[in-house]
């Protein structure tokens, strides 16, 4: 007779909700890369402090919604 039953708590099948580490990598690779694409197009370390600002706003808001 089997007396084990299944935890009701746990759910089966569900996928987990969140970022995986490969998927923080790449956004993160892709905003440094972006940043460092402006710094060698401009030269400006000016600009370049602009373009990190909006890549940290931009990565906020890709987390945040895609959660």
């Amino acid at each position: 007779m089997d007396t084990q039953a299944p935890n009701p708590r746990l759910p089966r099948g569900q996928p987990e909700r969140g970022w995986g580490t490969g998927q923080l990598v790449t956004l993160i690779d892709a905003a440094l890369a972006g940043v460092g694409g402006v710094f060698l197009t401009t030269g400006s370390v000016a600009i370049t402090i602009v373009a990190a600002a909006v890549a940290v706003i931009v990565v906020a808001l890709v987390l945040l919604t895609q959660r």
